[in-house]
């Protein structure tokens, strides 16, 4: 792998280029005129039952959730279901986490 910046060419540039070019209020008439970010609160939260119901209709017809389901109302549980369900939990849970730290 190469490294994406070379030190001795940022110690040059730094040394020869003491602070942020002058753009004469350009940067603050440009942010004047773009709109203001739309808010949507609602998205996430949205987006994250979207996800969760097209998973679950995804899992319905498989044979592991179908044992784990039947188990369930049998009333028991045994390992390698109990070990299914904190699978699925962890990757739904692993997915929101990186949804939230993707926003």
């Amino acid at each position: 792998m190469t490294e994406l910046s070379d030190p001795s060419l940022d110690n040059l540039l730094r040394r020869s280029f003491a602070g942020a070019v002058a753009d004469e209020g350009f940067t603050e008439r440009v942010m004047h005129v773009l709109p203001a970010r739309r808010q949507r609160p609602w998205l996430l939260p949205g987006a994250a039952l979207a996800g969760g119901l097209l998973a679950w209709l995804a899992l319905l017809p498989a044979p592991p959730w179908r044992q784990i389901v039947q188990e369930w109302l049998a009333g028991g549980f045994d390992m390698a279901s109990v070990g299914v369900c904190v699978l699925l939990l962890g990757v739904s849970l692993l997915g929101c986490g990186w949804a939230l730290a993707e926003e």
